[in-house]
């Protein structure tokens, strides 16, 4: 028996796109609740301590103060060490200079700092490639926006990406791109009305316009695609074999929470339970004729006296609640949190000022997060690589070769120490391109240093006395 194959049809195939449309949708729908959580909490504008409701409104001056933004620490300190220096090819440098000039034409020297960030803080960091008039470039793109799914078995091949975003500023008019490795296809909306208070931050596949939104009539507006590749590139952080990239904020939350209760419970006993309270014996306490309720005898200010005439009366005060522990619990969890976040104590806790640590336990110290920065190069750097693949074929280049991104050294040397190991690498041999990369040198200054020792042995040769015949 023979098996013929049939293409689908026309009316198939869009039915396909607009199933998979509807699927990205919906997955973009959940990732933005999940990503305005952990933004919340990188910016300091997470929920405040759970206290009992009936207190909620007398404590919300203390519960917006408990809010610490320690989550924008553990973040910070990784990216900050993410720094692409250039780029290297098996071809020669030719590719590689290619690369780092679609870099830097592209500006990501400057904004590669958004994509580590949405990716540590969310999940998924995107970047688009694009093809102009003055050639391809690539752009960061939101997690709010943009998500994207593999094929099945094929975790780094994206098989459909998808982007919504607004056509206008007054947040009623939308559109929503399918990218497929065929084609790109284009859908518009309008919602019958604008958000409340013109607020542009939400969008119509939210819960509050969900039930107005519809895509317009007639057929998406359909672009092929050359390169028969999805122009969206994610950045995984923590990816998983079976699922996307989780944020770096996860496994953080519970101590965070733990750390802002804490700090509500020592605002609430300096509010409250810090002033000393006084007691005095031997007093007649005179009472309201009407009600028979004690009067108080005295009041308490600071330009009032205490005044007891019988001889046997007596004054005194009460201890005032110590915050000891409420701090020292408050070190214990941002102890836990540097142990699992692997952010150095030292970059935490403050209370070891006067006997700071020797340089070598600092690099110790500093061994778990260059270990996790390091790690975080080797992924980023496959995303960037893809990327940058594509741009390059978009504008005519063969890059037959794999290329390898190069980027800044994660431990924070001492240069002097740095240049003196270099010297001794020198005396047993090391070849001078390799010392060159072991000090950091980037891509582009080793190449600028090679041609300048090749000008100035050129320049030795030719001053050189010829040999006498």
């Amino acid at each position: 028996m023979s098996v013929v194959a049939v293409e689908p049809s026309a009316d198939d195939t869009l039915g396909l796109v607009e199933e998979q449309r509807d699927r990205l949708l919906r997955k973009l729908s959940a990732q933005r609740v999940h990503a305005a959580n952990l933004w919340a909490w990188y910016h300091g504008d997470q929920p405040g301590p759970a206290v009992v409701r009936k207190y909620a409104d007398a404590y919300r001056l203390l519960l917006d103060l408990a809010r610490t933004p320690w989550a924008r620490l553990v973040v910070d300190t990784i990216a900050e060490r993410l720094r692409v220096q250039g780029f290297s090819s098996a071809d020669g440098t030719d590719v590689s200079d290619a690369a780092w000039t679609l870099f830097q034409r592209s500006q990501m020297n400057a904004d590669e700092w958004l994509v580590y960030t949405e990716s540590l803080i969310t999940g998924d960091g995107y970047v688009s490639v694009s093809s102009g008039e003055a050639g391809s470039a690539i752009a960061p793109e939101s997690a709010f926006e943009v998500t994207h799914e593999p094929y099945p078995g094929r975790r780094r091949t994206v098989a459909g990406a998808l982007k919504m975003y607004p056509l206008d500023w007054t947040g009623r008019h939308w559109a929503t791109e399918l990218y497929r490795p065929e084609a790109r296809y284009l859908w518009t909306t309008e919602l019958p009305r604008p958000p409340v208070a013109d607020d542009t931050s939400v969008f119509p596949i939210d819960s509050e316009f969900s039930e107005d939104f519809q895509w317009d009539e007639g057929d998406p507006f359909v672009t092929d695609n050359p390169s028969l590749v999805v122009p969206i590139v994610p950045f995984e952080n923590r990816a998983t074999v079976l699922g996307g990239g989780v944020s770096e904020l996860e496994d953080c939350l519970p101590v965070l929470r733990r750390i802002d209760k804490l700090t509500l419970d020592k605002m609430l006993t300096s509010e409250f339970a810090a002033f000393r309270q006084k007691w005095a014996t031997g007093l007649e306490v005179p009472r309201d004729p009407e009600t028979g309720n004690p009067i108080e005898p005295f009041k308490a200010a600071v330009d009032r006296l205490w005044v007891n005439e019988k001889p046997d009366g007596r004054f005194g005060t009460f201890e005032a609640s110590d915050l000891g522990p409420y701090l020292t619990a408050i070190d214990a969890e941002i102890a836990a949190l540097a142990a699992i976040s692997r952010v150095p104590s030292h970059y935490l806790l403050q209370q070891n000022l006067a006997n700071p640590p020797s340089a070598e336990s600092l690099v110790a110290s500093e061994s778990g997060l260059v270990a996790k920065v390091e790690e975080r190069q080797r992924r980023f750097g496959e995303a960037w690589e893809r990327a940058l693949r594509l741009g390059l074929e978009l504008d005519g280049v063969e890059t037959s070769g794999e290329l390898e991104t190069a980027w800044a050294d994660a431990e924070m040397r001492n240069p002097a120490q740095v240049a003196d190991a270099a010297v001794k690498l020198s005396t047993i041999g090391v070849p001078q391109r390799a010392l060159w990369e072991y000090i950091g040198a980037t891509p582009q200054q080793i190449q600028a240093w090679t041609l300048e020792a090749a000008g100035a042995e050129l320049a030795a040769a030719a001053a050189a006395p010829l040999p006498t015949p």
